[in-house]
């Protein structure tokens, strides 16, 4: 069973701003770092290494060929499979778009997370995005009876156990899935006085529009 304390960050790096994976891993912090490089951005990442090193920090590098999608995605791959007992993580604020995508596909493929700064291009590092992983993403069957339900109530119920009664989910079960569904971006919660309010966005009513058109082996079962 994967230990969740310990985590491993695949981060890209890039010929400009590599500062900003500097960023993502300072906000993030990792029990290891795993940095896949080029040729062309050896020096960046000498400097990089040192610097995580002196906060003891467990580094390993990776060279690969900036526009091979094939050797890219293959070494992080390799990099995770030799990481079993690591819950993986990916930073891809740098790169080339072949590296960048790649392990985004990675991502998908180990059902993890992806963090990158919001605008790599202002004068000041901005805040974090981060991407949910697939399993979280996809809308399965109860999420979308939680969806239909909210929609049902015109969009929004009073409470979770309000909503749970509807569409006829255990405590348990449904604290999980609105817990994805509001990291998704699917529902909100707030609180108004005794009232915890669980309303559905409009990112939720368009994926589950979506749902009705694909089949259910392409968006969850």
């Amino acid at each position: 069973m994967v230990d969740l304390m310990k985590r491993l960050h695949i981060a890209t790096l890039g010929l400009y701003r590599n500062m900003l994976v500097e960023h993502v891993i300072a906000r993030r912090g990792a029990d290891k770092i795993a940095i896949v490089y080029t040729e062309k951005n050896e020096d960046d990442l000498e400097v990089m290494v040192k610097k995580l090193k002196s906060n003891k920090v467990p580094v390993i590098t990776r060279k690969v060929l900036p526009w091979d999608y094939h050797d890219v995605l293959s070494t992080i791959l390799e990099i995770v499979t030799n990481h079993e007992d690591y819950a993986i993580e990916y930073g891809i604020s740098c790169g080339t778009r072949v590296m960048t995508t790649a392990a985004y596909l990675a991502a998908l493929f180990t059902d993890s997370p992806v963090y990158f700064v919001k605008n790599p291009y202002a004068d000041e590092i901005e805040g974090i995005i981060e991407v949910q992983p697939v399993s979280v993403a996809l809308l399965t069957k109860p999420k979308k009876r939680i969806l239909n339900g909210l929609e049902s109530q015109g969009g929004s119920v009073n409470s979770q156990r309000d909503l749970g009664s509807r569409v006829e989910l255990g405590a348990s079960s449904i604290s999980k899935h609105v817990t994805d569904l509001d990291a998704a971006g699917y529902i909100s919660r707030s609180q108004n006085g005794q009232k915890r309010p669980i309303e559905i966005t409009n990112l939720g009513r368009i994926v589950l529009n979506l749902k009705t058109f694909r089949k259910d082996n392409v968006w969850g079962r």
